[in-house]
Parts: C-alpha cells; sequence; structure tokens
C-alpha cells in the first residue's frame, strides 16, 4: 500500500501500488505536515484478507495512538466506488466507523467526484 501526498490536501491511498515503507511510517510523515487533508480511496474491506491477526492488531494499537492527530486533521475519507458499487451493509459499517474515527467516510462514484466532495470537507476549514 502506497500513501500517495504528492496532491495534497488530497491524499491518496493507493492499493495497488507497494511501498517500501511501512503504512504506519507513511502515516506518520503525513501526520507531520500539519495540515488538513482528505483521503479518497478505491481499496476495499476485502482487500485485507491476507493480513494475519498479528497484523490487525499492530495496526489497531498505531491508530489507537494516532486517533486524535487524525481527528485533527483529517477531514474525511472518501471510497471510490468505481463500477462496483458498495453494498448496503458495508456503508452501514463505513457508518459506524466514521463515527470512531471521527471524520466522514463518503462514497463517490468516480475520482472527479471524490475530489469535489473533497473540496467541500475541506471548505469547512475557511
Amino acid at each position: 500500500m502506497f500513501i500517495d501526498i504528492s496532491q495534497a490536501p488530497f491524499v491518496y491511498i493507493r492499493e495497488e501500488v507497494e511501498s517500501s515503507i511501512p503504512v504506519t511510517e507513511q502515516i506518520q510523515q503525513l501526520l507531520a505536515q500539519d495540515q488538513p487533508f482528505v483521503l479518497i480511496t478505491n481499496h476495499r474491506h476485502e482487500d485485507h484478507a491476507d493480513e494475519t491477526q498479528e497484523e490487525r492488531k499492530e495496526k489497531a494499537l498505531f491508530f489507537k495512538k494516532v486517533k486524535e492527530r487524525m481527528r485533527e486533521l483529517c477531514r474525511g475519507m472518501i471510497v471510490v466506488e468505481g463500477e462496483k458499487p458498495i453494498p448496503a451493509a458495508m456503508r452501514l459499517v463505513a457508518a459506524t466507523a466514521s463515527k470512531a474515527f471521527g471524520f466522514a467516510v463518503k462514497f463517490a462514484a468516480t475520482e472527479e467526484q471524490a475530489i469535489q466532495q473533497g473540496r467541500e470537507l475541506l471548505a469547512g476549514d475557511l
């Protein structure tokens, strides 16, 4: 997984691109910039099926440590659905998760729509 900050404040989570830098370190670098951002991703929950229980536990502990900082800086996450819409059950899970994360989780059919939604989320900072 690669966290692409080159188009900040739109930060892309690219599942199809590998990085030599661990995800936790990439997120720490993002948070160190101390700038509001919106996450845009096209990956789905099932994309993590190959993670071990230990990897999930480590990731959960890491996100617990950075939770407050994420709430301060992340204005939301937008999942690009593409040609395969997200099922209603997963949308409900996302709504619940957004409360735990402290930021909105939205859905867009295309990357262009995701960017527009991201602009709207960031406009709340003005």
